[in-house]
């Protein structure tokens, strides 16, 4: 299945860019994931591949495109659910508007996948919000009572 989220940031897209394609960053506005560590090349390039440990799972993930500034790809290399996501940084008058696709098996039966699709856009849409905070603020609550800040 397939969903989109947009978000409006008031920060300058090279910033915004160069914090998301860290996937090293996720765990301070994602509260479902709890560490992601590099496992393959040298920062954040094509090629590079991270094993992300989330609440009750976890799954090898990999930069599959980046054109920087502009995009980021990355795709599940192994564990469930299976995802590419691809997101745009477009420029806008305030900072940076980012459009975050996503394909992603759930591996769920048909009349399942789309009840827990949405529930996942609505759980991406609510972390792009924390991701906001955190770049516009230099900190954020999430979801889970954490308190994080850019450099923590």
């Amino acid at each position: 299945m397939r969903f989109e989220n947009e978000i409006d940031l008031s920060v300058a897209r090279d910033d915004v860019f160069a914090f998301v394609a860290d996937q090293r960053n996720i765990p301070l506005w994602n509260y479902y994931v709890v560490d992601v560590g590099q496992e393959r090349g040298d920062g954040p390039a094509v090629g590079a591949r991270y094993f992300q440990r989330r609440k009750t799972d976890s799954h090898h993930t990999a930069i599959t495109g980046m054109d920087p500034g502009e995009s980021l790809t990355v795709e599940t290399v192994d564990g469930a659910p299976v995802f590419r996501r691809h997101i745009e940084f477009r420029p806008t008058r305030r900072g940076t508007r980012m459009i975050d696709s996503w394909d992603l098996a759930t591996g769920y039966p048909a009349a399942l996948e789309l009840f827990a699709v949405r529930r996942i856009r609505r759980a991406v849409a609510a972390n792009l919000e924390k991701l906001k905070h955190l770049l516009e603020d230099g900190a954020v609550e999430l979801q889970d009572g954490r308190r994080v800040s850019v450099g923590s």
